[in-house]
């Protein structure tokens, strides 16, 4: 599909801000929850559009491996 397209897909990130929501320790893992905002152009002519998500992390507390993304969920 990607070789298909006419032009390369492009997507820039007008403005970014993060916020930590929380950190937290379940069984054998720690948890955080980062919400991304701010906005984002598809194609170099086009207007910005508002980006809002929260990315969910997750880190074996044994260190075995750093930070993991487990989802990321859309924010209305």
């Amino acid at each position: 599909d990607i070789a298909a397209r006419a032009e390369p897909q492009q997507t820039d990130v007008v403005t970014l801000n993060a916020t930590l929501l929380e950190v937290t320790t379940e069984g054998s893992m720690h948890w955080a929850s980062v919400r991304f905002s701010g906005s984002i152009r598809e194609a170099a002519r086009e207007t910005a559009v508002p980006l809002e998500e929260i990315w969910n992390l997750q880190k074996p507390l044994d260190d075995s491996s750093g930070w993991r993304l487990a989802g990321i969920q859309q924010v209305a």
